[in-house]
């Protein structure tokens, strides 16, 4: 039973993605490319890093980090994924941008197809937290690792508006179905960066968030001896309470987009959730008002508003 329910959740998973990825016109693909570079900088890791190394990304999507590890000098990259979509999609990127240091393959993170040791790079961005089991997928990496070894690691972290409010929109959101959900974002004139990041939320069969503390205990199970926390590049709503807010108010825009032009019992539905929406965004405009006015610290206002933000690490094999 958990074998087949890990591959109903695998398969699922795989549908969503790869119907995500190859939504993104060039130059919105090239942005992604280069948040990786911009996020590995922007935390002091030296900019030589990739060079001659042999690289993984676990859970690679469109290909995006694997590309974007080859251009910074890796000897090889090889990207996974559970979607035979995706790891089309990052082919076709790969072979309109030349790289032959750069191959793919459809598997999952459970079970990886390599032998110990094999690398001297992993990334997984934004993945483990939608498996069955993070200490298997977690465990894997550690055995595919060199001695010495490090992976890049972000994961959802607990606390602030944004994934509770999400959890009570993903209840509704599986009662009005994916394609109405996508016309919302339509209507709403959305991107298709917003598009893949609300889909994801709204219809991923697993999203998990984890304490600081749990990422630490899991990082030990899994053989790992040190870590460092990143600290900087936040580039999105995690920043500050302000982009919070803001993100929050695209939400509300969403399904009021949608009930504009939705049927009666949808639009009855978006315009509530747009209702909820406001009355969050009125609660952190609240608290950002008594920071301002000295009442609260920065630290309080963005553990109420953004809680731990998203986790991103390098964990170092010993």
């Amino acid at each position: 039973m958990v074998i087949t329910m890990r591959y109903a959740v695998e398969e699922r998973t795989g549908r969503l993605f790869g119907d995500l990825w190859h939504r993104y016109d060039d130059e919105q693909f090239e942005q992604s490319v280069e948040l990786f570079g911009a996020r590995w900088r922007a935390n002091g890791e030296d900019e030589d890093f990739f060079r001659g190394k042999d690289c993984l990304d676990a859970g690679c999507g469109g290909g995006r980090f694997t590309l974007a590890m080859a251009q910074m000098g890796a000897a090889s990259v090889t990207g996974v994924d559970v979607s035979g979509e995706g790891v089309a999609e990052a082919e076709r990127r790969r072979q309109a941008m030349g790289m032959s240091q750069v191959h793919f393959r459809q598997a999952s993170l459970l079970d990886l197809p390599f032998p110990d040791a094999s690398f001297d790079f992993v990334c997984c961005s934004g993945v483990l937290h939608h498996t069955v089991s993070i200490e298997r997928s977690l465990s894997e990496i550690h055995r595919v690792l060199s001695p010495g070894g490090s992976v890049y690691l972000l994961v959802y972290g607990a606390g602030g508006l944004y994934w509770p409010l999400n959890l009570v929109m993903r209840s509704f959101a599986q009662h009005l179905g994916a394609d109405e959900v996508d016309r919302c974002i339509g209507a709403a004139g959305l991107p298709a960066n917003k598009r893949r990041t609300i889909l994801d939320d709204l219809f991923v069969p697993i999203l998990e968030t984890y304490s600081w503390d749990r990422v630490e205990a899991l990082l030990r199970h899994a053989g790992f001896e040190k870590w460092r926390r990143w600290k900087a590049g936040q580039f999105d709503h995690e920043s500050s309470a302000d982009a919070l807010v803001a993100e929050l108010r695209l939400r509300t825009a969403l399904w009021n987009a949608g009930a504009a032009s939705a049927g009666l019992d949808a639009a009855d539905v978006e315009r509530h959730l747009a209702l909820i929406c406001e009355h969050v965004v009125g609660a952190a405009m609240s608290l950002l008002g008594q920071h301002k006015r000295g009442r609260i610290s920065a630290d309080a206002l963005r553990a109420a508003v953004i809680g731990d933000g998203h986790h991103r690490l390098v964990a170092t094999r010993g």
